[in-house]
């Protein structure tokens, strides 16, 4: 299944000419983590769990008029309230069938790369933050979308909301 992908910074302006994500920045590939550390086993038996560990959330996108923005907020360590990234079907009704909420957001890295000659420069860019929101939406096979099934973990506390 074909996707697009788009994330909103507020105070940050992408390129983005979509009907319903006018000025987002269009991602092409994106990545994070949670792992979770394991002993390998404890004095009542199995193993045992510690502290969740987040990596940061990545995004790979070309160089546009977020770049500027985005290279300020991350030389300051500039507090961002919330991002977002919406993953939508890239054809039909383009339904969103998986968003990620970030909040207490920080750019934690902005690393361009190209060649000359080649496709316009890329540029991977990486948030910490503490708090994310998970939220699926199955699509059946009529494009309809179903129930949207949601979870948020709070760093900070170390807990689900």
């Amino acid at each position: 299944m074909a996707f697009d992908a788009f994330l909103k910074i507020e105070g940050v302006d992408g390129e983005s000419s979509d009907d319903a994500h006018d000025k987002w920045i269009e991602v092409l590939s994106y990545s994070h983590g949670v792992s979770q550390p394991a002993s390998s086993a404890s004095a009542t038996g199995g193993r045992t769990g510690g502290r969740a560990d987040f990596q940061d959330f990545n995004i790979v996108k070309t160089v546009d008029a977020a770049t500027p923005e985005l290279n300020i907020k991350c030389a300051k360590g500039e507090h961002i309230p919330k991002v977002e990234m919406e993953l939508c079907l890239a054809s039909g009704d383009k339904h969103t069938f998986m968003k990620y909420t970030l909040e207490d957001v920080i750019v934690s890295a902005v690393m361009p790369g190209g060649s000359a000659g080649g496709d316009k420069p890329m540029e991977n860019v990486s948030f910490a933050y503490g708090k994310i929101k998970w939220e699926y939406t199955p699509i059946d096979q009529t494009g309809s979308p179903g129930a949207t099934t949601d979870r948020t973990w709070n760093l900070e506390t170390n807990r689900q909301d």
